[in-house]
């Protein structure tokens, strides 16, 4: 049997696509593999290993020698960069000794960053997309070319979330087609559209309001959550007294945007992975304006929950929507407000949407995914 080691960077992150993706495929590649994982520090200086946070895995788990900020090439702050330079090349050894994995075959990365060790082995990186090219400026970016460079050198076979993002790489890095896959995302539809035992427990434990618009996700830049609020701004008085904007896990720059709109939306953070359905579900309408998606996984997960999407026009979101959403410009306040007020009025275009949707998510299942991840293991 195939030995597989799995990175455990980012596998307990609540919200975060990444997380989700790396959970559902591991879950499911647990059968046919003999799996071990390898746990990454917390903490910058001690490993904060917590063992009941994996304990959900039912294989061998080691804690790397090294924290995130040695054992990759990303050192996010300059401090950091600078004592990584000082001290790295007195770590010697490879990948293998470092994640307490001398006997595995392959080694698969979810997300995105590979080590700047040596590895033996095959390795499979999901890479899932090349944001910070498009959206990043300066000395961020030479640093994120270095480690992309790395990953390119590293990596045996590239996975990615979309076709949008395989050509994107490809057009970047001129690597050869043949050594990247698509892997779309998938979604466990039955838990999404089966209708939630207890919906008031759910309403009651976010304080979530009667009716509501959702953006749901994190708030970074890309997100372009900022402009969901300028677009809820947009809708007549009578539409905002009787829906409410509820957004996840918001940001400094959502929130001054909100006062500087006179918004005044319901935040939440930290959603639990069971709650989500609810959270879908409850809502009249999603609303995500992101600027770059690798695949855009709250699209689909509304979809699954019967919720009609509002969604922007660019990069992987037309690819992974379809025809089972309503498509904007991201800028587009205009535009999106109307889309919204007909979603939330128009009942016959809204049944449209929400059994297009539906029929959407068919294209997207986390057996299918791990099925083909499974394949190219094989075919290595």
């Amino acid at each position: 049997m195939t030995k597989v080691n799995v990175c455990l960077r980012e596998i307990n992150l609540i919200n975060s696509g990444m997380s989700v993706y790396a959970n559902e495929m591991i879950r499911r590649l647990a059968p046919d593999f003999a799996l071990s994982g390898t746990a990454s520090w917390v903490g910058h200086l001690r490993p904060g290993y917590v063992p009941s946070e994996y304990a959900r895995f039912h294989f061998p788990i080691g804690l790397a020698r090294l924290p995130d900020w040695l054992l990759y090439d990303f050192a996010a702050s300059t401090k950091h960069r600078f004592v990584r330079r000082l001290i790295r090349p007195f770590f010697h050894g490879d990948y293998n000794f470092l994640a307490r994995d001398n006997d595995s075959d392959v080694f698969i990365f979810f997300s995105n960053h590979v080590p700047d060790f040596p590895i033996r082995g095959k390795v499979i990186t999901c890479l899932h997309d090349i944001l910070s090219l498009h959206t990043e400026s300066g000395e961020f970016v030479a640093i994120y070319k270095k480690f992309l460079k790395n990953v390119m050198d590293k990596s045996t076979k590239i996975i990615t979330d979309s076709e949008f993002s395989k050509q994107d790489i490809i057009d970047y890095t001129h690597i050869d087609e043949s050594r990247i896959e698509v892997v779309y995302c998938g979604v466990n539809a039955e838990e999404f559209a089966a209708p939630c035992p207890a919906p008031e427990n759910v309403r009651a434990k976010y304080n979530l309001p009667e009716k509501y618009i959702l953006y749901f996700g994190t708030c970074g830049p890309r997100k372009n959550v900022e402009s969901v609020v300028r677009v809820y701004a947009r809708l007549p008085e009578a539409t905002r007294h009787e829906y409410a904007l509820v957004i996840t896990n918001p940001s400094d720059a959502v929130k001054a945007c909100a006062a500087e709109n006179n918004v005044t939306p319901h935040y939440i953070s930290g959603v639990r992975t069971e709650d989500k359905p609810a959270v879908y579900q409850m809502a009249s309408v999603l609303v995500w304006l992101s600027v770059y998606e690798g695949f855009g996984l709250p699209i689909v997960e509304a979809q699954a929950a019967g919720t009609p999407v509002v969604c922007s026009n660019v990069t992987s979101l037309p690819e992974v929507a379809g025809d089972a959403a309503v498509l904007v410009g991201p800028m587009d306040t205009e535009a999106a407000a109307a889309a919204i007020e007909r979603c939330l009025y128009d009942a016959p275009f809204r049944q449209d949407l929400t059994a297009k949707g539906r029929e959407n998510i068919k294209r997207f299942s986390w057996d299918n995914a791990a099925e083909k991840l499974h394949d190219i293991i094989i075919n290595l």
